[in-house]
């Protein structure tokens, strides 16, 4: 007895037939987007290497004496400003700019690399920020930018930068009891100048002697 089940290869190919013409469009246009998104990766992974070495080649020339490094520094922001060589350079600049006596176009700089998607070197920046503005008043500035979250391995220098913050507010108390946390925090690592700060502070509660 024939097994009724079993198809013969008319129907088979009349089935998918049907199929196809039922699904073929999807089945094509998600080959087509398919490709097109490798295409596609392929060029975003070009564009990158292109931004980086573009970067990279403006950056090796920053403190240069022949250079114009504010036009490289314009350049890198407004083109480049998706890597990392822009926020180095501008911790760069804001080093020499500091060294220079050029407060305004240090903390100009700082600002611009604190802001950077580069999380580590926008954290770095922050704490300079954070730093130099203490040193020309900004102090309420400057504990805004404290309170930001940071890595815990900011920690002990995030809060001896409040307690700078509370001396120089004369609020010696909260600023003695800053530099004893962060003493505390430190793991014991690199804290001579800390310790001098606290020490300076004694232990009077109200003076800062």
């Amino acid at each position: 007895m024939v097994d009724t089940t079993l198809k013969s290869d008319e129907e088979k190919a009349e089935e998918l037939k049907a199929w196809w013409k039922a699904n073929g469009t999807s089945v094509v246009a998600g080959i087509v987007l398919a490709i097109g998104g490798m295409f596609g990766w392929q060029q975003w992974q070009k564009h990158q290497l292109d931004q980086a070495e573009g970067a990279s080649k403006l950056f090796s020339q920053i403190n240069k004496p022949e250079t114009d490094s504010i036009k490289i520094l314009k350049t890198l922001n407004e083109d480049y400003s998706s890597t990392a060589y822009a926020s180095l350079a501008a911790l760069s600049a804001a080093k020499a700019a500091c060294e220079a006596n050029k407060t305004d176009f240090c903390i100009e700089q700082l600002r611009t690399a604190a802001k950077s998607g580069q999380n580590n070197i926008a954290d770095i920046a922050k704490i300079r920020l954070a730093r130099t503005l203490i040193t020309t008043g900004k102090l309420d500035e400057a504990n805004s930018i404290l309170n930001d979250k940071m890595p815990d391995a900011y920690e002990s220098l995030v809060t001896e930068l409040k307690g700078d913050i509370l001396y120089a507010k004369k609020d010696y108390a909260k600023a003695r009891k800053a530099y004893d946390e962060a003493i505390l925090s430190s793991g014991g690592q690199n804290i001579e100048a800390l310790k001098l700060k606290r020490d300076d502070l004694g232990d009077n509660p109200k003076t800062g002697a």
